[in-house]
């Protein structure tokens, strides 16, 4: 095979590319890093932002209701948030949970009620000296 430019013989024949042609792929990768390290090393803890309040307990005829606020005190909204009831007799012992999914986004500053509908198994749900702890359990926020 001959040169088309010089004529010169052409012994070997090598069409892979030079070591600085993959050096514009490096760019590219870390494009495609990114929305991974934010959805994982750089992503928000609910429990920072959101906070649960003005609960109560409402004893019903035939079940136990559990109403509240959840304030967002961050600046992102979140969404997919999950809120649960715990309920621990007097001696610290677990009774029951129950939770709910609520469907509304929390915008950064703002807050949405909640109400959990409990038909209690026993009567230590409804005693006054049932300790309850209201959480948020999982929620999530938009990684971009």
């Amino acid at each position: 095979m001959k040169c088309s430019n010089c004529g010169a013989e052409v012994t070997n024949l090598t069409l892979s590319p030079g070591k600085r042609q993959w050096l514009w792929m490096l760019p590219i990768m870390l494009m495609g890093f990114y929305p991974v390290l934010r959805m994982s090393v750089f992503k928000s803890d609910h429990a920072d932002h959101l906070v649960v309040k003005d609960t109560e307990r409402v004893n019903a005829e035939r079940d136990v209701k559990v109403i509240g606020r959840i304030e967002n005190t961050g600046n992102k909204t979140w969404t997919g948030i999950t809120v649960e009831a715990e309920f621990y007799g007097p001696d610290g012992r677990f009774i029951d949970e129950e939770s709910v999914y609520l469907r509304s986004d929390i915008r950064p500053k703002g807050d949405e009620h909640f109400s959990i509908s409990i038909r209690p198994t026993s009567d230590a749900i409804r005693s006054p000296e049932t300790k309850m702890i209201v959480k948020v359990s999982s929620a999530r926020t938009d990684p971009f």
